[in-house]
């Protein structure tokens, strides 16, 4: 740990240095052209991607011996008005980065232009977040992503590479026929809802997964054309053939609360505000502020062992309010430096050490 004589010398960058720095670490952009037509700008910055990998095992905030991770894969839209920012579907303009995370840590990030379909190349980009997590010996058993990730070529890949998979399956014609004529349908409830589940086998790609299906009956009472019955559907398919129904949509479900890492990288780490004219840069931006998500992860973690008012899972605001905003003055007593706090909330100094 630093001294106060160590720090008095330290010369803090302005913040022309610093961003000046963050252009010089950008890579240049990919320009691929999609099956209709469309060109998709794609930035990949691999050693930016290894150093937040390295960074988040060096502070343990993930552990290589650890073999039950689940690596959550999505795509967040992020509005902004820049230089090379084009129109999504949202009918905005904006970057749509590829984000993939484990245990809400940012672990990969790919910038791409808003109006990339989140289909396009995704299985390139799944390949690459995958060889840099096996290259730092994180091997995530399990994969959980949305129906935006519904392709054969990614299901029959990470078939083949030995990982469960659970995704979000697009309602088609077909599923909601083969789902209509099973008579396996029982009870269940998740949560608070009362629901009908079943398996059924469902050829996709090269292989016959398992689709697990729930239902239950809809508001308007409207009969369906296709399966006869007043009910919404949904489908979840996967290669997992252990778990029951249940525990699939429940796990499923749980990709609920890895999205609050987007919420968090919006409003706690400033993704919600660019400060580059081009793709290329504000990649190394995006990419920074989730280093500093796991910094945060980390400091966090060291600061909750020493005042019992915080939580290793307090957000960034709370954690400013209740410590950082607290008035402190370096003085010495008994021949030494400490550091007096002007408050009564019980901080234990002693326990502040990494």
């Amino acid at each position: 740990m630093p001294t106060f004589q160590d720090l008095k010398g330290l010369k803090v960058p302005s913040p022309d240095t610093i961003l000046s720095m963050q252009k010089e670490l950008s890579t240049p952009a990919l320009t691929l052209e999609s099956d209709n037509g469309v060109k998709n700008k794609i930035n990949i910055n691999d050693k930016l991607n290894g150093l937040l990998v390295k960074t988040a095992l060096h502070l343990d905030v993930l552990k290589t011996d650890q073999t039950d991770y689940c690596l959550d894969f999505d795509h967040q839209f992020i509005p902004t008005e820049k230089y090379d920012t084009t129109h999504s579907y949202k009918e905005q303009k904006g970057y749509f980065p590829a984000v993939a995370s484990i245990d809400n840590t940012p672990v990969y990030i790919e910038n791409r232009n808003g109006n990339s379909s989140v289909k396009f190349n995704q299985l390139d980009t799944l390949k690459r977040t995958f060889a840099l997590l096996g290259a730092n010996l994180i091997n995530p058993s399990r994969c959980r992503m949305d129906c935006g990730s519904y392709l054969t070529k990614v299901c029959d890949w990470l078939n083949d590479g030995g990982t469960k998979f659970y995704i979000r399956a697009e309602q088609s014609e077909q599923l909601l026929f083969e789902a209509s004529l099973s008579e396996d349908w029982k009870k269940c409830t998740i949560g608070v809802n009362d629901y009908e589940v079943c398996s059924i086998d469902h050829k996709f790609g090269k292989y016959t997964h398992r689709v697990v299906a729930y239902r239950w009956h809809n508001k308007t009472g409207q009969v369906s054309t296709i399966t006869a019955d007043a009910n919404s559907y949904l489908f979840i398919i996967t290669n997992d053939r252990e778990w029951d129904e249940k525990t699939i949509i429940e796990f499923y479900n749980q990709r609920g609360n890895s999205e609050r890492l987007f919420d968090i990288q919006n409003n706690d780490f400033n993704w919600n505000k660019m400060p580059f004219s081009f793709l290329e840069q504000n990649t190394v931006y995006l990419i920074i502020m989730a280093l500093c998500h796991v910094l945060y992860k980390w400091l966090i973690r060291i600061f909750s062992k020493a005042c019992s008012f915080l939580q290793p899972y307090h957000r960034l605001k709370k954690f400013t309010f209740r410590l950082i905003c607290i008035a402190a003055k370096v003085i010495r007593t008994g021949r030494r430096q400490a550091i007096r706090l002007f408050t009564k909330a019980p901080i234990n100094l002693a326990g502040i050490s990494p």
